[in-house]
């Protein structure tokens, strides 16, 4: 049985991949991590387990219940506390516990939890951690958020290297606008703004164009193709899941 494990899970881009990975016969069963009960049942092949992964004690819990060999592990789990850890008056110079924090949940929670299942990776294969459009461009609305994502890719590209010869992949998407629950702590005329006045590429619905935004489907679909044997040739890679908006993004 080839299994992944899947870090908030629970959340839109989350449980879009775990469908995802299920829907393509990429595995055969998903442990699907959150420290959250799902709003709606997983699909069959998932099975939710509830533990902080920023935490010794769920680690220790994870990986008491994992088996040997793991076939895909996917690092969703990233965005930034809210409400964060202290207030914040200026988003260019957040309190120092507020940068780490970002850190933390960015970076260094992936570092852990991918530095525990490595040995249990088999050979063939694949882990994907979910980055931002924001590693790649000045992102002044949170400079600590747009270092974590980049921070995140320089160690996915190592992580790739070191893990070459074992036969195991490490890629990366990199979502552009996708609702979520962060933004709804913003402002949605705010996003329909950046959507409508950033992104080029129209979707099309049978022969027309449409303006259908992008989905957590939409990263799902690709970390599931990341992570198949289609791209068995594709490693230290990243995909940009943004309908064009790194393309003609401002620096935001």
């Amino acid at each position: 049985m080839s299994v992944a494990v899947v870090t908030a899970a629970t959340g839109g881009i989350g449980r879009a991949v775990v469908e995802a990975l299920l829907a393509e016969k990429i595995v055969s069963r998903v442990v699907a991590v959150d420290i959250a009960q799902p709003a709606h049942p997983l699909p069959d092949g998932a099975e939710l387990l509830c533990c902080d992964l920023r935490t010794e004690q769920g680690l220790a819990r994870l990986d008491a219940q994992l088996p040997a060999d793991v076939s895909v592990l996917v690092n969703v789990l990233g965005g930034e506390r809210q409400p964060p850890v202290r207030p914040i008056t200026d988003v260019a110079w957040p309190p120092p516990e507020v940068w780490d924090d970002i850190i933390d949940l960015n970076v260094s929670a992936g570092y852990r939890l991918t530095r525990l299942l490595v040995p249990r990776i088999a050979p063939g294969g694949a882990i994907c951690n979910v980055s931002s459009i924001a590693a790649t461009m000045p992102w002044a609305v949170s400079p600590a958020y747009g270092a974590a994502k980049a921070a995140l890719e320089h160690w996915s590209s190592s992580l790739a290297v070191l893990l070459a010869d074992r036969g195991v992949r490490v890629n990366l998407v990199r979502p552009g606008f996708v609702w979520s629950s962060q933004w709804q702590l913003v402002d949605r005329d705010e996003f329909e703004s950046v959507v409508r006045d950033r992104v080029p590429l129209r979707q099309v619905a049978g022969r027309t164009p449409t303006d259908r935004e992008q989905t957590a489907e939409d990263v799902g679909a690709a970390v599931a193709f990341l992570c198949s044997a289609a791209a068995a040739h594709v490693t230290g890679q990243a995909i940009n899941v943004d309908g064009g908006a790194a393309l003609v993004r401002a620096a935001r």
